[in-house]
């Protein structure tokens, strides 16, 4: 009997999470599909079905996280009025959901510690940078238009500004993951982003010299 497009999305979400189990369990390197078709109780030609190799699977993982943190570079930007307030909801919203979500959080337990720099990892450590880059274009974006809107010094240094941002919020994420009882991740997240837009607004050391 042919599965409806409900079933079929159904199974494909099924062994996304059969996936990223066995990559948690395993690390990416030593990960195989058979394990994941066993964690998923299907057949290797039922995987097959939906993906197409191991890389495919993690760009599918990649895909689903920005989809649910609603991070999109086709979104328009005119439509944003306050861009100030939109940046500090989308990095807050990614903590949050951090936070809240066992999968997000295994998931990117698996990106910072579980995806080996290997020659046979190439092509996926290559994915999770052009996502990573991704993340960072859309920050970039949104920080132009606060600039644009007035929300930021006339002669800030936009590129060291960035820089500053996102290593704040990265540093944050990494912290997370290798040291997960250390802090309440969304409290800290949440003060660790406010000081830093603060510090985008305030601090001399970030204006064009």
């Amino acid at each position: 009997m042919r599965k409806t497009k409900a079933e079929s999305q159904k199974t494909r979400q099924h062994l996304l999470n059969a996936a990223l189990e066995v990559f948690h369990k395993q690390g990416v390197t030593r990960a195989t599909l058979q394990e994941t078709a066993q964690e998923a109780g299907v057949t290797r030609g039922a995987l097959y079905w939906h993906f197409k190799n191991k890389e495919d699977l993690f760009k599918a993982l990649f895909e689903q996280v920005f989809q649910d943190c609603h991070l999109s570079l086709d979104e328009p930007l005119a439509e944003i009025d306050d861009a100030w307030v939109y940046l500090r909801q989308q990095l807050i919203h990614v903590f949050s959901n951090l936070s809240e979500y066992e999968w997000h959080r295994k998931f990117f337990n698996v990106v910072n510690m579980k995806c080996e720099h290997t020659p046979h990892n190439q092509t996926i450590t290559a994915l999770a940078e052009k996502y990573h880059q991704f993340f960072l274009a859309r920050i970039s974006q949104i920080v132009h238009l606060c600039h644009k809107q007035g929300k930021l010094p006339e002669n800030i240094d936009l590129e060291l500004a960035i820089i500053y941002l996102e290593s704040s919020f990265v540093g944050v994420m990494r912290l997370a993951a290798f040291q997960p009882e250390r802090f309440d991740l969304l409290s800290t997240a949440e003060r660790t982003i406010d000081a830093s837009m603060e510090t985008l607004q305030t601090s001399a050391f970030l204006l064009k010299k």
